[in-house]
């Protein structure tokens, strides 16, 4: 069994296909097309905002140097209030047994009486 195939008919679907590829690509420029047109919009609303805000960045970056460096000097202070914090609590606890060895002496000898 053979098929015979006319190459007329190939290029029959061929150019249907190139016609459909065709009518894609141009609804595709078209929508690029809005797009671009739409980011350019964008753009020439803005344009004076992102100018103020382009002025504006190396006062907010020094601010957050600013910020950085407190933050650090505060972990600095907590570091050491906490050192000096466990060394209060070890002290009290040092006292306060030394408080319960002074009452059991007072206690053994109030009993010996």
């Amino acid at each position: 069994m053979t098929v015979t195939v006319n190459t007329q008919t190939i290029l029959f679907i061929l150019a249907i296909l190139g016609c459909i590829a065709l009518v894609f690509l141009i609804i595709v420029l078209k929508k690029l097309a809005n797009l671009i047109s739409s980011i350019d919009d964008l753009i020439v609303r803005n344009s004076t905002n992102v100018g103020l805000t382009i002025a504006k960045l190396p006062s907010i970056v020094s601010s957050v140097d600013d910020v950085v460096d407190n933050a650090k000097d505060i972990t600095d202070v907590a570091v050491d209030v906490s050192s000096d914090v466990l060394v209060a609590k070890e002290k009290i606890k040092s006292g306060i047994k030394t408080s319960i060895d002074v009452a059991g002496i007072v206690k053994d000898v109030m009993k010996k009486k």
